[in-house]
């Protein structure tokens, strides 16, 4: 693996890792703070957006980091892991931290990996491990969001 990727590895598990415990607690939160009351809806809204969002994008670079990186070891640039990440998951993910954790300060190529024949390639290999992958991604989110509902109504029967 490029010594690059290893670096870009070790960043985004140390800084930029979002688990399936910390979307899990980020939604508890915003049961914590439900009231009938005082219930800002689109608020509450973007905040469990964007933590499905961050949750969705850290599982796709897990993905890449657990199979396509070990094995095809590719040049992981900003555009390449955007494009990976559409041609894998039908989505990009989250620019900030797809850039946070593979931009290289003063980079002037590109990287020959991120040519959509290139990334046509990678993702024919990986398409059915990454297809593996997105579905138990998805469940999980959608037992983070039961769990949720539940809380929520029991929320409200408390203050019935």
């Amino acid at each position: 693996m490029k010594k690059a990727t290893k670096q870009s590895m070790s960043l985004f598990f140390r800084t930029e890792c979002y688990i399936a415990e910390n979307l899990a607690a980020d939604y508890l939160a915003e049961v914590r703070g439900y009231s009938d009351a005082s219930w800002e809806a689109p608020q509450h809204a973007a905040r469990l957006s964007a933590a499905v969002k961050r949750y969705k994008t850290s599982e796709m670079l897990c993905f890449i980091f657990s199979y396509v990186a070990p094995e095809a070891d590719p040049d992981l640039t900003p555009l390449a892991v955007k494009r990976l990440c559409n041609a894998l998951f039908g989505r990009t993910g989250s620019q900030s931290i797809i850039v946070a954790v593979f931009g290289e300060k003063g980079r002037q190529h590109r990287s020959a990996d991120s040519n959509p024949a290139a990334i046509d390639a990678l993702a024919a290999r990986y398409r059915h491990a990454a297809e593996l992958h997105w579905r138990t991604t998805l469940q999980t989110i959608a037992r983070v969001k039961r769990t949720y509902q539940t809380e929520i109504r029991a929320s409200r029967d408390e203050e019935d």
